[in-house]
């Protein structure tokens, strides 16, 4: 995973503008230039977006590329979702159906188990998980998130798995340059990273 010197060192901008695409190809110029973070990966690594609703992993085959950019044939992703018909099952695209649950407590141990199943197939011992948006505005939510991501750290600590969290704004920054872009930016840097339209995969409108 990108080390959080490196995230630091992403050139501040606002996404969509030119100023903003030359701050990102300086961000990708310069990556050539400081050490590879992923030389360290001779083991599979997975960087988790977790929630309650769609948690979603990324599974790295080692590489030792000398970029920020791990090519998406090198990766398998896996997602759960509560719509079955955004449930596919693409290439290295894996989705799974949350189905129904009793309590909260339920839910949140259907979805960690989910998450360690997929990671000790794998033998993943090393995870980077998204932490908590501490300033949401629904403090109710941010409570739910947290105990469901709470279950998760202790079923990791049980699997003997290390994980490092990073704040949702430094992975922005990582990704656009904006510590404060938008979702549809976010995808924008995607779309320009991998050439890959999600939305063409799952059957939508690819604008």
């Amino acid at each position: 995973f990108p080390s959080h010197d490196n995230v630091k060192e992403v050139s501040k901008g606002t996404q969509g503008n030119p100023s903003q695409n030359a701050q990102r190809q300086d961000h990708k110029t310069m990556n050539k230039q400081i050490p590879n973070p992923f030389i360290y990966a001779t083991d599979i690594v997975c960087g988790i977006d977790y929630s309650i609703r769609t948690p979603c992993l990324t599974l790295i085959r080692p590489t030792d590329l000398n970029n920020t950019v791990v090519p998406f044939d090198q990766c398998e992703f896996f997602y759960m979702t509560y719509l079955k018909k955004d449930v596919i099952d693409h290439k290295n695209i894996h989705g799974t159906l949350i189905g129904d649950w009793e309590s909260p407590e339920d839910r949140y141990e259907t979805i960690a188990d989910w998450a360690i199943s997929i990671l000790n197939k794998w033998e993943c011992k090393t995870v980077g998980l998204e932490d908590y948006a501490y300033n949401a505005a629904n403090r109710s939510a941010l409570t739910q998130l947290a105990e469901n991501a709470g279950l998760l750290k202790y079923k990791m600590h049980l699997a003997a798995i290390d994980y490092s969290l990073y704040a949702p704004s430094s992975i922005k920054k990582f990704a656009t340059g904006n510590g404060r872009s938008m979702k549809h930016q976010m995808y924008d840097a995607w779309l320009d990273d991998t050439k890959i339209c999600l939305n063409s995969i799952f059957g939508r409108d690819p604008d």
